[in-house]
């Protein structure tokens, strides 16, 4: 256990860098996105809550497609993860990654204050559902694969500028792995949001 603790340690410490671009990336994202439902206009703030109103009364009555929400979330997910791993393969992709991560910084901060701004206490507890804990793992599945594509974009840099050859083989075993837990992370956090969200808002609801 102490191995592997030793292991997780030295592997954050040489990723630190990235690691703290990426979080002060999203932080940044994530309050942009909250901050941009207060400057839009009115008509378009009245969209927004006419929409989440819709989602919490078909929530509230049962009435949601299950099956084709898990389709559009996984989906959704999946090819955000499947993206970053293909670009990590090009050193055009980096910007292209870098964007994509702040995007979906960005709709979660819009996502969550939409609520507040449409329930104002219940809607922190809406928010608090509609984010914990899946939107979590979907989180940490983002930055864990766009660690690991950020890093072979800067070996294939580094590669070009010092031309050097590079060992795929070992880098695309870890590669390999790190996509796989990634889209597991994803599949799991998109069952949770669609069938036990629904359920636990169904119940805030009954409660106040």
């Amino acid at each position: 256990m102490k191995k592997q603790m030793d292991k997780l340690k030295n592997k954050t410490t040489s990723n630190k860098k990235i690691i703290v671009f990426l979080v002060g990336l999203f932080l940044i994202g994530l309050i942009a996105g909250s901050i941009f439902i207060t400057i839009i206009s009115k008509s378009d703030q009245a969209l927004v809550k006419e929409y989440i109103k819709e989602f919490v009364n078909k929530a509230d009555k049962n009435k949601l497609n299950y099956l084709e929400a898990l389709k559009n979330a996984s989906l959704s997910n999946g090819l955000f993860i499947v993206m970053v791993w293909l670009l990590g393969f090009s050193i055009i992709g980096i910007p292209i990654v870098i964007f994509m991560y702040f995007s979906k910084a960005f709709i979660l901060g819009f996502s969550l204050s939409s609520f507040i701004l449409q329930y104002k206490f219940k809607g922190l507890l809406l928010a608090l559902i509609y984010f914990f804990p899946h939107h979590v793992v979907n989180i940490l599945a983002y930055t864990l694969i766009l660690i690991y594509s950020l890093k072979i974009s800067f070996i294939l840099i580094n590669s070009i500028i010092k031309k050097k050859t590079i060992s795929f083989k070992a880098i695309m075993n870890r590669y390999l792995i790190v996509f796989a837990v990634s889209i597991g992370m994803v599949i799991v956090a998109s069952l949770y949001e669609c069938f036990v969200v629904p359920f636990l808002i169904r119940n805030l609801i009954g409660f106040l």
